[in-house]
């Protein structure tokens, strides 16, 4: 054990060196010890450029840079998120497919449902999570513009750069301490030397695989950009370009007048739809008002009677009394 101690002490302190290099506040032991998984994948990095860079100005009386060259060389993560309309739901499916298939994405999810009737038209929606080659991406989203009504659209990019460069230096600095250790392990002589090496090697293979794993993760999101689609069928495209008054009232004016004769429409389908029931209600309805008038009228015709039988008898009964005197 006396013997493996310095020799620890020495790996150590050359990896302590080799930190502080490379980050300022390195220490012999990686930053991100025991650091899990989502920790270090989204721990913001503010400074990943430098705004000069960023804006093509260099400080030395250089030539502006061009902002796509800027960002050639930087590790950059581009989604979009988007909202189209279409009056064709099955076609615009079928050809955004087509387009996803043509250069070399995929669906990763999608989900398809009913957003109620109109006018007894089914009306369905879809939402759609697809990943796409980050250089076709431009070119995905002017495909779809052309197959729908687009009626919102975000797109960003976020700079992994320095979480990027600093997380392949962790994992240079976890492989050269690793077969440290590994030439080290085949020098021990003494169980106890043995079990030491062995768990420190145990916890560096560890956080050689996490920051692997984080690299992946960065490769994929940075080759494969992500768009968050929702389709929504409609009967009516919505106008994206600002209206003016004119174009304003026209709509509105033309609106009205559809929605006037869809009003229509919808009740005379409702009408001829719905006639053999309506006629049966208004034949039921009939009879019972029939049977209602004809049982007034006994009613009625039974205390007329009454009345003029009472007034007879009281007419006789006048004519009687002065005989009876």
């Amino acid at each position: 054990m006396k013997r493996i101690v310095p020799i620890l002490l020495a790996l150590l302190l050359a990896l302590t060196l080799v930190g502080c290099s490379s980050n300022k506040s390195a220490s012999a032991m990686p930053q991100a010890a025991y650091s899990t998984y989502d920790s270090a994948y989204f721990e913001a990095e503010e400074a990943a450029m430098e705004q000069p860079a960023e804006y093509g100005y260099t400080g030395s009386g250089a030539p502006a840079q061009n902002p796509s060259q800027a960002l050639s060389n930087r590790k950059i993560i581009r989604n979009a998120d988007m909202s189209v309309e279409t009056l064709t739901f099955d076609t615009f499916v079928d050809e955004m497919t087509a387009a996803v298939n043509a250069i070399g994405g995929y669906v990763e999810s999608s989900s398809i449902g009913n957003r109620g009737y109109r006018n007894g038209q089914q009306l369905r929606y879809a939402r759609y999570t697809i990943r796409i080659p980050a250089d076709q991406l431009d070119a995905f989203l002017d495909t779809v513009s052309g197959l729908g009504n687009v009626t919102e659209l975000n797109t960003g990019l976020r700079d992994v750069t320095t979480n990027y460069v600093d997380s392949e230096k962790h994992l240079e600095a976890l492989r050269t301490e690793q077969a440290a250790l590994l030439e080290i392990l085949s020098k021990a002589e003494t169980v106890e030397d043995i079990i030491t090496v062995q768990d420190r090697l145990t916890y560096v293979s560890y956080e050689i695989e996490s920051y692997e794993s984080i690299l992946r993760t960065y490769d994929d999101q940075i080759a494969l950009s992500t768009v968050s689609m929702t389709v929504n069928e409609v009967e009516k495209e919505t106008p994206v370009e600002k209206e003016t008054f004119g174009q304003e009232v026209s709509r509105r004016f033309k609106n009205s007048l559809e929605n006037v004769g869809d009003g229509f429409k919808s009740f005379g389908a409702w009408l001829f739809g719905e006639a053999p029931e309506i006629i049966v209600t208004l034949l039921i309805l009939a009879a019972i008002v029939a049977v209602i008038i004809l049982i007034i009228r006994a009613i009625v015709r039974g205390s007329k009677k009454r009345k003029e039988k009472a007034a007879a008898k009281k007419a006789e009964k006048l004519a009687s009394a002065p005989e009876q005197k």
